[in-house]
């Protein structure tokens, strides 16, 4: 069932479908989907405690999600606990290999200040300086707003996944199943055109929090750091049993 919804369509109808999408919403042009990472809260684990802790103190899994100008998610990654980097993340799914072919596809993927920049990745400037590079970045603003909402929603219509209401108390096996199935149930709300329901405001997530405290050229550092680490650091994550995308 997952396979029939959790998808990245590559067919030309799909792809234009994509870019005019995003473009009425802020202008961006050529988008084919907006990638960010959330933490999803559960219980400290029986073994590997420390790699699921957070900065902010809770245990949680570091999950991927990349969505359209729908809110409809296309690809999920759980696999990996929260001191995975988003960028070792990102470069263990399924995202390069649907990228980075030549022509296959037409556009780009949008990501924060947390990921570097790539040919089919855009991020922010960084110490904007003409006219044009302050509207790029207040359009790419108004682009992560449509993310942090989608994750709203997706939270507010499930809330085992809202740390305000608790934490999942399973194994990281298990709580990464349920977000697969919940992102699931997602898609067909949306898919069947059925409302969602509204975003209630709650606490910011460990990553909110820590971007605004550590600044752009902490961040810059830390995703040097972490790209040179990716084939050293993939040895030590646990094999969870979790989704990347699919196509």
């Amino acid at each position: 069932m997952r396979n029939r919804f959790i998808t990245f369509p590559l067919d030309r109808e799909k792809q234009n479908e994509r870019t005019r999408g995003f473009a009425r919403i802020a202008g961006f042009p050529m988008l084919q989907g907006a990638i960010d990472y959330t933490h999803f809260a559960m219980r400290a684990q029986h073994v590997n405690l420390v790699i699921y802790m957070n900065k902010k103190g809770f245990h949680s899994l570091n999950v991927q999600l990349v969505y359209d100008h729908t809110q409809c998610i296309m690809g999920v990654n759980t696999r990996y606990p929260e001191s995975s980097h988003n960028v070792f993340t990102m470069r263990q799914s399924n995202m390069p290999a649907i990228f980075e072919p030549a022509r296959q596809v037409k556009g780009w993927l949008l990501g924060d200040q947390g990921y570097p920049l790539m040919r089919w990745l855009t991020i922010p400037v960084r110490n904007t300086r003409t006219r044009a590079e302050w509207a790029y970045n207040e359009s790419h603003a108004a682009m992560c707003n449509v993310i942090d909402r989608t994750i709203g929603v997706l939270k507010q219509c499930f809330r085992c996944l809202d740390r305000c209401v608790g934490t999942l108390q399973y194994s990281a096996e298990r709580v990464s199943r349920f977000i697969v199935v919940c992102c699931t149930l997602h898609d067909l709300v949306i898919m069947r055109e059925q409302s969602l329901p509204p975003i209630i405001q709650h606490d910011p997530e460990p990553e909110e929090e820590e971007a605004e405290a550590e600044g752009e050229e902490e961040a810059e550092d830390e995703r040097e750091e972490m790209e040179g680490e990716v084939e050293e650091d993939k040895e030590h994550w646990p094999n969870l049993p979790g989704l990347c995308v699919l196509t």
